[in-house]
């Protein structure tokens, strides 16, 4: 099991974006995947891989049969057995459940990628705990960037706990295609005076990111060639390649 965190404390960032379409291109890669949504107030990746519907006055969620080539479940845990699927989908997760969520998922899926509301909380604290590595996206914004550096610290000082490092990574979300603007160029600089490591492919801003959290169309079937998704592959490969050269060296350090 690996597990991804993806955290951030200002909403808007890009959090659920990367999470669904990681967990799309990680799950078509061949992997089995869990998704820990702990975004009590959007649930926006949830909404993405699951319809929401309400009986006996509570919430029921069935996960989407439409993913081309993929299967959807929703682990419904008031159930130990957790089901099969490309995708696994554990919605409403909070603080006093998600440490055991992350543990259960992980043991039936090969990448658990955990989606987080845009605060500081305990859930935060927790999913990144359980962390192999954190993702941690940055608008180009003065806003964005200081909350990058306080999410940076909580990563620190998690692994200064836990008495291990916890690699994380910054990803530069909603970068332009074309003329770089000034305040990206910033934003850069500041990550690097920082020595703040950063994933060398950005998240570009695309329509096609916004047309599919209302189609719920990920990029990679509505144009697989188009800009989004080459864009998302590129993003994708740099994430998989980086986890498994953190799981590699804590093997040979073990």
């Amino acid at each position: 099991m690996s597990v991804i965190t993806v955290a951030g404390q200002k909403g808007g960032s890009g959090k659920s974006t990367l999470v669904r379409n990681l967990a799309i291109l990680f799950a078509l890669d061949g992997y089995k995947v869990g998704i820990v949504d702990a975004d009590l107030i959007q649930q926006h990746s949830s909404e993405f891989f699951a319809d929401r519907s309400r009986e006996g006055g509570r919430e029921v969620w069935t996960g989407r049969d439409d993913i081309p080539g993929l299967t959807v479940a929703v682990w419904d845990r008031s159930s130990s057995i957790v089901p099969q699927a490309a995708i696994v989908l554990a919605p409403q997760a909070d603080q006093d459940s998600i440490g055991d969520v992350i543990q259960t998922l992980g043991e039936a899926v090969d990448v658990v990628l955990c989606d987080l509301q845009g605060s500081a909380s305990v859930a935060m604290i927790h999913a990144i705990h359980y962390a192999d590595l954190v993702l941690i996206p940055v608008q180009p914004s003065n806003d964005d960037l200081k909350s990058c550096h306080s999410t940076a610290r909580h990563v620190v000082q998690a692994g200064k706990s836990a008495r291990r490092t916890i690699p994380f990574r910054i990803v530069i979300s909603r970068a332009s295609t074309g003329f770089r603007p000034e305040v990206e160029r910033v934003i850069e600089e500041a990550l690097e005076n920082a020595k703040l490591p950063k994933l060398k492919t950005p998240v570009f801003e695309r329509t096609a990111f916004k047309r599919a959290s209302f189609s719920r169309i990920a990029p990679m079937f509505e144009d697989p060639k188009g800009g989004a998704s080459v864009n998302l592959n590129a993003v994708y490969r740099e994430v998989r390649d980086t986890l498994a050269q953190i799981v590699e060296a804590v093997k040979e350090s073990a």
